[in-house]
């Protein structure tokens, strides 16, 4: 900690340490929401990558060990603050406090430092997914000085926070010892922050153009870019700590008042930083959510939609996927693999030997699948060949939902003998 000046000492009030004026309970709610976000999203990414797409990789173990820092810092701070007088000014703490609250800090800088170098590795272990077999040479080199850049910064940090001063106890002694040197801690602090926003920048812009050049879809690159972007939020974040810094700690000697935001804004820093890395990740969980939330709503909406229809003797329409469905009229049956894909209509028609079909948009017709799958009415039960035959051109409205109808004959399947058929 910095020499307080006598002149400054003078103009302190008096401490009050039995009912001093505190910052409230702030940053002991942040970070225990924010924790519990990174610790949500972390076992969401573990989940999607152990439990469905089964890709788990070296990024995925770098995630882990920035998790135990983050929680390590977010525990620091919410001691200090409770027990060390970090949300009070620095005259309302009693003097007894003063070395282990410094400790504290040392500590805390610490974690703070490794939580984000191992989440920066983290990012950079996935974007190697990107090149992994591919000849992307040059963007592979940029990857590995990256890398290298992150290692020496987070290893050079550390070594700051913690041998800051010499002898290192010299930092919560007060007054220091005779002899002792101590590093300016307001300008060592903002350096480091302004070097973290730079690192932060880097890894977030670095896989940008790798991949807009990809062959995939625009839309699919448009979405990667927008996760990847998301470590914006990380950058806004830690240049706001900068801010702090350079407002608070350079120009005033009261360090744990006006570095109460600091804290709150590395909290955050820290914990977006993980999260933010989670989020491409969580793509095949996302995937795999979304449209059993879209089929949900579908089902509901058709049921409403239906049932104002009922009275006029139509019914319900039936959301196969990979059915067998039986020509009313005789001959081969039909498979019919049906996937939804968006937002548009499919007008379904059927033949004596095939379906056909043609897409509209907001609203469509389709034949009665149920009808055609089961050829009985579930509500007059076993219907005759002529019953069905005469309603075989029956129309009734679908849900605005894109399905995609493939159909195979027969003879196209190929037959399992441990299961179901399935599509070439």
């Amino acid at each position: 900690m910095r020499d307080i000046p006598l002149e400054v000492l003078l103009t302190w009030p008096t401490p009050n340490y039995d009912d001093p004026v505190t910052r409230g309970s702030a940053l002991i709610i942040v970070n225990s929401i924010f924790i519990s976000l990174v610790a949500l999203a972390v076992g969401l990414r573990l989940y999607a990558r152990l439990a469905i797409s089964r890709s788990f990789g070296a990024d995925d173990v770098f995630i882990i060990l920035a998790l135990i820092p983050t929680a390590g810092l977010a525990a620091a701070v919410m001691l200090a603050n409770n027990k060390y007088g970090w949300n009070r000014h620095v005259w309302d703490v009693p003097l007894d406090l003063f070395a282990s609250s410094l400790k504290v800090a040392i500590a805390a800088k610490a974690l703070y430092t490794v939580a984000t170098t191992f989440t920066r590795i983290s990012l950079l272990s996935f974007y190697y997914r990107f090149v992994r077999d591919t000849a992307a040479h040059r963007f592979r080199m940029t990857l590995h000085a990256s890398l290298g850049f992150v290692v020496v910064m987070g290893v050079s940090f550390v070594c700051l926070a913690v041998f800051q001063c010499s002898p290192i106890s010299a930092y919560w002694t007060m007054p220091a010892p005779e002899g002792a040197v101590c590093i300016d801690d307001g300008r060592a602090t903002l350096a480091v922050g302004v070097v973290n926003c730079f690192a932060d920048l880097i890894v977030t812009v670095l896989p940008i153009p790798l991949v807009m050049k990809l062959k995939m879809p625009l839309r699919q690159r448009i979405g990667v870019v927008v996760l990847l972007s998301l470590g914006f939020i990380v950058i806004i974040a830690g240049s706001l700590r900068s801010y702090y810094i350079w407002d608070s700690i350079m120009n005033s000697y009261d360090e744990t008042w006006v570095g109460y935001p600091l804290w709150l804004a590395a909290a955050v820093e820290v914990d977006l930083g993980v999260i933010c890395a989670c989020a491409p990740a969580l793509r095949p969980l996302i995937a795999s959510a979304v449209p059993q939330t879209i089929t949900s709503l579908s089902d509901r909406f058709t049921g409403k939609f239906s049932s104002n229809l009922s009275s006029k003797g139509t019914p319900s329409p039936s959301r196969a996927l990979k059915s067998e469905i039986n020509h009313p009229n005789g001959g081969d049956n039909t498979w019919v693999n049906i996937t939804s894909r968006g937002s548009d209509v499919e007008l379904i028609e059927q033949s004596d030997s095939r379906l056909h079909r043609s897409s509209e948009r907001e609203v469509g017709i389709h034949e009665d699948l149920e009808d055609l799958e089961r050829g009985t009415d579930e509500s007059s039960g076993e219907r005759t060949h002529s019953e069905s035959h005469g309603r075989h051109n029956s129309k009734s409205i679908w849900t605005t939902t894109r399905v995609e109808v493939t159909s195979y004959r027969n003879d196209d399947v190929v037959q399992n003998e441990k299961g179901p058929p399935y599509y070439p």
